[in-house]
């Protein structure tokens, strides 16, 4: 039994992990390696995947379920009993049915899947209208590829492109006023575009340069990637290749690197003929009237080697120039906290608050949340991926005017409310402040009698193409001048009005960064966890204008 009870506490963890959306590619392998063959270790998957549906079920819903005793209790197998030792589980109803062991094989290739689903996805729906539009909603997109780095880049903002690493980049133009940027295609070509430049996706597999220089590398999956220009169309076999335009567009020069590329005329032109091919070493330049033949030059265009060199060295500027801005706040007289998440050890479990006056706000206690990298490779962030992660904080304080500011990359669109710093609980002028599963900054406010919750929610902000983004979050509560402005990236959201009496101060009291303790009716605590990274919270006692909130974006800004 001691064996068996052993193999159990590996499964539970790696279950209970999976249950958390937390579990890893080689933790997934290790469940499918114990539970194949083995049919107990099947139905103790069973059992304990039902008793997590059930406990989402409970805790996930929009509505709070109430399990009467009525309910029909789980049915476990014998040996998840012995395990559990009885404490959670009840008596069989029914023992005189039990699958057998073969069955309990055939049904988990069935429960696997779906449980996943669930498990990963971490919602239950109640109303049968939603989970049918639920089942029913594609989600579908027209990319053709991805923003993966910048350095000092300067975008048009024509409405075409986003402007933000990791961005997805739809059919258009793009516009590069100054700087250096990296695009991959979905087809895998990969290209490092310089400014001043013009540069129009068409397909997965083909663009369109009318200005200026890029640097493209095309692996033998994307061979066949297309590079046209208003006099030729540059066709890759497999290769690595340079061109350049000026701005006049009457000369246009192509370098061939590695591999070998192919010139053509015009491409709108049918019959469209071979001007040159080119192979390793070899380049042209042509002119209206002229194709002249010159060698290849890899020195004039950036490599990836040195645009990765330049993309550390401008991170570390950056964030040089982030930890003056930050000096600048630990000066602020109005400042009340301070949470940089930097330069702190992997294993501390104590978020600083580095505000020059730290009587007003406490340092935090981090529960469950790992240390990793913030906006910069070299400063730190938390992590939040499961419901137990959160940062407890004090401050008892009530506040007329809060001005909060709070640095965030979400790794998940919330599909529920998710809080960003709330007090533990309801009392007088306790606050919440939130995402909704809209993708709406809220923030909420319990009067001055504890008798009603004022709520103040933004427009739709957020989207998928935020994902693995960094995003300044700034709300501003000012109960003298009775209003709230919610900012996102420096840019006003929305704003709203405040009730005439009946709240008059703010306070946080016993609160958390990144979570919520806050019980329902029924003594229940719902699921508000955050799912991502925070890496800056600073919290004012004084209303930031628009140009203070903007500098706090300019700087803080990772690229």
């Amino acid at each position: 039994m001691r064996k068996s009870e052993d193999r159990f506490t590996e499964l539970e963890i790696l279950i209970s992990k999976l249950h958390d959306g937390v579990a890893n590619e080689e933790e997934l392998r290790r469940i499918e390696s114990i539970l194949s063959g083995d049919p107990e270790a099947c139905e103790f998957y069973l059992d304990y995947t039902e008793l997590c549906v059930q406990m989402d079920l409970e805790l996930g819903a929009k509505t709070p379920l109430e399990i009467s005793s009525n309910t029909v209790p789980i049915q476990i197998s014998q040996s998840t009993s012995q395990f559990y030792k009885g404490q959670s589980t009840k008596q069989i109803l029914t023992p005189s049915w039990k699958p057998l062991p073969w069955i309990a094989v055939a049904a988990i290739v069935l429960i696997f899947a779906g449980s996943l689903s669930v498990l990963l996805n971490k919602r239950v729906s109640i109303a049968p209208s939603e989970a049918k539009a639920t089942e029913s909603e594609i989600i579908t997109h027209d990319g053709l590829a991805i923003l993966m780095e910048s350095v000092g880049a300067n975008f048009v903002d024509n409405g075409m492109q986003p402007t933000k690493t990791n961005g997805i980049l739809y059919p258009g133009e793009i516009i590069l006023e100054s700087g250096i940027t990296a695009i991959e295609f979905y087809s895998g070509a990969r290209v490092i575009l310089e400014g001043p430049a013009i540069f129009e996706l068409t397909s997965e597999n083909s663009a369109i340069l009318r200005g200026g220089r890029l640097r493209a590398q095309v692996p033998p999956q994307a061979c066949g990637f297309s590079v046209s220009t208003p006099q030729i169309e540059v066709i890759d076999l497999g290769t690595e290749f340079g061109m350049n335009i000026e701005e006049d567009g009457h000369l246009t020069e192509v370098h061939c690197f590695s591999g070998l590329v192919d010139i053509y005329e015009d491409s709108i032109k049918q019959n469209s003929k071979t001007l040159r091919s080119l192979q390793a070493g070899e380049a042209v330049r042509i002119q209206p009237n002229s194709i002249q033949k010159i060698p290849a030059n890899s020195m004039a265009f950036i490599s990836y080697p040195e645009l990765a060199q330049t993309s550390l060295e401008n991170s570390t500027l950056r964030h040089q120039k982030w930890q003056d801005l930050i000096e600048e706040m630990r000066a602020d007289e109005d400042i009340l906290a301070l949470y940089t998440f930097d330069g702190q050890g992997p294993r501390e479990r104590s978020l600083v608050n580095q505000a020059s006056f730290q009587n007003q706000f406490s340092h935090g206690a981090i529960v469950g949340c790992r240390w990793t990298n913030g906006r910069w490779p070299s400063k730190g962030s938390l992590e939040f991926k499961s419901p137990s992660d959160r940062v407890h904080f004090q401050s008892t304080e009530p506040y007329q005017t809060i001005t909060l500011s709070l640095w965030i990359r979400l790794d998940a669109i919330p599909r529920r409310t998710t809080s960003l710093l709330s007090s533990s609980e309801k009392s007088s002028n306790s606050m919440d402040w939130a995402l909704t599963p809209k993708g709406q900054i809220t923030l909420k406010i319990q009067n001055d009698q504890n008798k009603r919750n004022h709520v103040f929610t933004s427009s739709a902000i957020l989207n998928r193409n935020m994902l693995g983004k960094w995003l300044h979050l700034v709300s501003v509560c000012n109960t003298n001048e009775k209003k709230v402005i919610h900012y996102l990236n420096s840019r006003k959201i929305s704003e709203h009005k405040f009730p005439k009496d009946g709240l008059t101060s703010m306070k946080f009291g016993n609160a958390e960064i990144g979570n919520s303790s806050i019980k329902i009716s029924n003594g229940r605590t719902p699921i508000r966890y955050f799912i991502g990274r925070i890496d800056e919270l600073a919290v004012f006692g004084r209303s930031l204008d628009k140009n203070s909130i903007n500098h706090l974006y300019r700087i803080g800004k990772p690229h």
